[in-house]
């Protein structure tokens, strides 16, 4: 079974509850990894591949719910039997024990841990070291132009963001309902309120001061009305609010006015004019634009280089983007016909061949490496009982109130209890 279903009840203000399904995530390598290692899963454990195809390091390591296992500055998290997970280096060595509940990715030389046991979340450095320790937060960002965004707890949803700087300093007090991370000196923020926000510009949650819908988050009827987005710089000060934003992507923002979107740079001036329908960010210098139905690619300067005939778009990735019915490159030729996968990182896709099976094939179509994943093993409540507990820790995107859900035994139909921290 990959999935298992959840019941929460969660006694806080008038929030109803609910139910909901936590299902294991495919593999999908970040953008940002600058490593050319490759997660697979064979006989229920984690390796890595190289880009081809081999195997560099045997399958050792407990699969993470969320396929969390990606190296960023050389390192990646793992996870042993016990759930304890830790730090290992490109050649599949420990650097930091696996002794925590959770491990974040690395980030200018530092990642988040929590240990539920303890009590703790705080920074570690790439030697394991605690440098910054986090008492009160229930998120903690990675560092991005030396800030990273920390969250606090609140009864009724997601506490409010502020910006801490690597000496443990809060620069930027407690105050925004979201908080992204710092590019080109700016950060993408939404502003508290009686308003629902979209962080992702598709999912509408609520910020810190509106009680949730329901256990897992939700609108409530009476909240019609979305947040203000914005921009600050690095003392806190708003600089310029739109009725939404994206974040900085090459000097560039892409915001909404009007109900159209353009593109504005760093000093707030319109680089591109509100023109379109909707706007991607800008990824190796060409961004996705869409009028009406149809989708196009244009430069910094705002031309069309591929002009609006495709029914779907994604950002380039490594010179190739995925449209419906493969991958195009930046003259808008198809180069991989048929395919449909992920985006292309460090030369490989990876993609769904069938029933629990998976592979990654290159760019010209070859499938490099083939694998299978086993059903997850366990207790299916077990599992999704840690995971949601995890998921409302990790993700500065999730809007559900924190939910702690503590197994009482290990039977099938075990007692799960839910209660607010």
């Amino acid at each position: 079974m990959r999935y298992a279903l959840v019941l929460i009840w969660l006694a806080v203000g008038t929030a109803l509850p609910c139910s909901r399904i936590i299902e294991k995530a495919a593999y999908s390598k970040h953008p940002g990894s600058t490593s050319a290692l490759f997660r697979f899963e064979q006989g229920g454990k984690v390796g890595f591949i190289n880009a081809e195809g081999r195997v560099v390091i045997p399958p050792q390591f407990v699969p993470g719910w969320f396929a969390e296992e990606d190296f960023f500055e050389g390192l990646s998290p793992a996870q042993l039997e016990d759930r304890r997970w830790g730090v290992i280096n490109e050649a599949g060595a420990w650097v930091v024990p696996a002794r925590y509940s959770e491990v974040d990715r690395f980030s200018e030389g530092l990642a988040s841990v929590v240990d539920h046991t303890a009590n703790l979340r705080a920074y570690i450095d790439k030697t394991g070291k605690i440098v910054i320790r986090l008492p009160g937060a229930v998120f903690a960002g990675r560092f991005s132009e030396g800030l990273a965004a920390i969250r606090l707890h609140s009864a009724t949803s997601v506490g409010k963001t502020g910006y801490m700087d690597k000496s443990g300093r809060m620069v930027i007090q407690h105050q925004f309902a979201y908080g992204g991370d710092f590019h080109s000196g700016l950060a993408r923020v939404i502003l508290d309120g009686k308003c629902y926000m979209l962080v992702d510009g598709v999912n509408a949650s609520t910020p810190p001061s509106v009680q949730s819908a329901t256990s897992c988050g939700g609108i409530p009827p009476a909240i019609t009305r979305r947040c203000r987005e914005g921009f600050i710089d690095k003392t806190g000060k708003f600089k310029f609010k739109f009725e939404a934003t994206r974040d900085f992507s090459e000097s560039l923002a892409a915001v909404s006015v009007g109900g159209k979107w353009g593109y504005i740079r760093p000093d707030g001036n319109f680089a591109i004019g509100p023109n379109f329908d909707e706007a991607l960010p800008f990824s190796e210098g060409l961004a996705a634009v869409r009028n009406g139905s149809t989708w196009g690619y244009i430069d910094q300067r705002g031309r069309f280089v591929i002009l609006p005939r495709l029914s779907g778009a994604s950002s380039f990735s490594d010179g190739l983007a995925k449209i419906q019915g493969g991958y195009i490159d930046k003259t808008g030729r198809l180069i991989v016909p048929g395919r449909s996968g992920t985006d292309f990182i460090q030369g490989l896709a990876h993609m769904k061949l069938g029933t629990d099976r998976y592979g990654y094939f290159d760019k010209t179509g070859k499938i490099v490496f083939e694998y299978r994943v086993a059903p997850t093993a366990g207790d299916p409540l077990r599992l999704a009982a840690v995971e949601v507990e995890f998921m409302n820790h990790r993700s500065n995107m999730e809007a559900a109130p924190m939910v702690y859900l503590n197994l009482k035994s290990p039977r099938r139909n075990a007692q799960v209890d839910v209660s607010s921290r």
